[in-house]
């Protein structure tokens, strides 16, 4: 028999009922007293659930003790520098701060905070990464020759997103030599329904693609078996396969190596269109990606913490925030825009808008819609609107969800003669 049943007092009935079993009601009379005695060993006499309580009350006790130890120690460090020791103030000047503490009169999260924003500082400047360049939003010709070939070229790379965020690294598709490096958006795919596609992807063709982990492509707009042709390809490898677009549409294409969060929250997605019979021409035709990136560390991975919580640091149009915003798609008034839209996510949705203009055409998932102000595209959809600017001037196109819009995803068509914007104008 065990210590604590030899010394087990027995308990009344009356007293278990006044203690109300394992449940006390409100307003139950006190609990029995502990009755400690303390001789060089601690005797204790309780029964089991008495036990738990007084378990939680030393787990607490042992937190305080824990406290205190670590303010002793604090101000132990503060008040001498002993050899192998390392001052608080050198501590906070290296970026690190002490639980609780404020280390220069503000508060310790105000204090953490401002330490944070300037070790990424400091550490972006040292980063390097690609210069921008503005993406040509122009739609790629269909390939030549009975079968359209796509030489598919995975390449990791640190570039900025957005003007005011640090360099990040992206990971990224190239498609018939064009890459668009600067940015963090890949290359789009173009055929006709009916057409014979032949899909090579290279993970990393040489050293300048910077390729340290296998990769894969998933193509929504391919028919075929995804354990044959959407396998993980190890570094410097390659993998074929083939298909007919038999679906007209806006499709996304994407990294499905695991975890295929982390890969498409990388950057690893991209557009590939497949035009239907009968499409009547236009004037002007464009690409528009909407995509979210999840910074980490200045030149680092992306961060897969923040895209489990959805919150992207930026939401862009063809890889750069806001960059047709600062340089306008240029389009002739009165001649037909059709514009190729596709929300790549990986996991918000948009609301694609252009402010000023109606879509006289819309088609989305296959359904055909008119006189429309807004398209809706899940994360993974596309679709393409048509409108005529009848009118010179500026016209803004948003995500009209407003909290994604702030973090980049604007930009703006404009005619040949626009006048210049108005003074104040939110626009």
């Amino acid at each position: 028999m065990s210590t604590v049943a030899r010394h087990r007092r027995p308990r009344s009935t009356k007293s278990r009922q006044a203690r109300g079993g394992h449940h006390r009601p409100p307003g139950s009379p006190p609990l029995d007293p502990l009755d400690r005695r303390i001789d060089g060993r601690l005797d204790e006499r309780f029964d089991a659930e008495t036990t738990r309580s007084s378990f939680a009350i030393v787990l607490a006790g042992f937190a305080v003790l824990m406290a205190a130890i670590a303010g002793v120690t604090v101000l132990v460090i503060g008040g001498e520098d002993s050899p192998g020791e390392t001052p608080v103030a050198a501590v906070a000047s290296a970026g690190t701060t002490m639980p609780g503490m404020d280390m220069s009169g503000a508060t310790g999260a105000t204090a953490a905070g401002a330490a944070t924003a300037s070790t990424a500082a400091g550490a972006a400047k040292n980063v390097a990464f690609e210069p921008f360049q503005r993406v040509d939003p122009t739609l790629p010709p269909v390939p030549p020759g009975p079968v359209k070939h796509f030489r598919v070229e995975v390449y990791q790379h640190v570039t900025k997103v957005s003007p005011d965020e640090p360099p990040t690294e992206v990971w990224s598709f190239g498609v018939n030599g064009t890459f668009y490096r600067g940015t963090g958006v890949s290359a789009p795919m173009v055929v006709n329904v009916g057409d014979k596609v032949k899909m090579t992807l290279v993970n990393g063709g040489s050293k300048a693609m910077g390729v340290t982990m296998p990769h894969s492509i998933d193509l929504h707009a391919a028919e075929v078996d995804p354990g044959e042709a959407y396998v993980d390809v190890a570094p410097g490898k390659t993998h074929s396969f083939s298909f007919v677009a038999e679906h007209p549409g806006v499709f996304m294409y994407h990294c499905a190596t695991q975890p295929i969060l982390l890969h498409t929250g990388a950057g690893m997605v991209g557009m590939f269109i497949v035009k239907p019979k009968n499409l009547p021409p236009s004037h002007h035709e464009f690409w528009l990606t909407q995509q979210e990136y999840y910074l980490g560390e200045p030149g680092g991975m992306a961060d897969l913490a923040k895209m489990e919580a959805e919150q992207p640091d930026v939401i862009a149009f063809n890889g750069y925030a806001d960059q047709y915003k600062e340089a306008p798609i240029v389009v002739d008034r009165g001649h037909r825009v059709r514009l190729w839209v596709l929300n790549a996510g990986p996991s918000k949705w948009t609301a694609f808008h252009v402010i000023g203009s109606i879509f006289d055409r819309t088609m989305v998932e296959g359904v055909e819609g008119h006189d429309a102000q807004t398209i809706s595209l899940a994360p993974s959809q596309g679709g393409y609107v048509e409108l005529t600017l009848d009118k010179e001037g500026t016209y803004p196109f948003v995500d009209h969800s407003f909290g994604d819009m702030i973090k980049g995803a604007s930009g703006a068509l404009q005619t040949t003669n626009a006048p210049p914007p108005m003074p104040g104008s939110s626009h």
